[in-house]
């Protein structure tokens, strides 16, 4: 009996999990939507638990498919970085990305990381900047990229990929007049 993953499925799977519905994953990875849930049944059937729970007319993960994120992202990006490490084709360049203080100690470093493993010919160089400053700079064209957490994006002649909510929270014995 095969018991291997799918990193086909695993892929449409972190679309899901990071866009939040099937529709919208099946755009990204450029597949219907029934073919997104098939996907998912199957994927299921795999990992022998249910991954998602039907909410409503909406699927949202459940804790099994909540702990399944981060395997997939181990396994696709080991399975980029081996077919990196064998292709013929290297990329070779210059990326300029911009990134808010605040996101750079903690998400910078394994990122550039799994980055440089999978395009160790591609210098990437970092700007640290508020996010205003970042925004500005992408107008500019002085960077190539960049994660921001505030500004205005109506006027950026770029595509925005992703936009993510924020939230701040804080303890329930916190004064909101202090």
């Amino acid at each position: 009996m095969n018991h291997a993953l799918d990193i086909d499925q695993l892929r449409t799977f972190l679309a899901i999990a990071e866009l939040g519905s099937f529709t919208k994953a099946g755009e990204a990875v450029h597949k219907t939507q029934s073919a997104v849930s098939m996907q998912m049944r199957r994927l299921e059937d795999r990992v022998g638990q249910p991954i998602f729970i039907k909410d409503g007319r909406q699927s949202r993960l459940t804790e099994d498919g909540l702990r399944l994120i981060e395997f997939a992202r181990r396994m696709i990006l080991l399975n980029d970085e081996t077919l990196s490490a064998f292709n013929g084709h290297k990329e070779v360049g210059h990326v300029k990305l911009g990134v808010p203080d605040d996101y750079a100690d903690r998400l910078l470093p394994q990122v550039l990381a799994a980055f440089n493993r999978l395009n160790p010919s591609i210098e990437v160089q970092v700007e640290c900047a508020s996010s205003a400053k970042l925004t500005d700079a992408i107008r500019d064209s002085a960077l190539d990229v960049a994660i921001t957490t505030s500004g205005d994006t109506m006027d950026i002649r770029g595509e925005i990929i992703r936009r993510e909510p924020l939230y701040w929270v804080t303890s329930t014995q916190h004064s909101a007049h202090t």
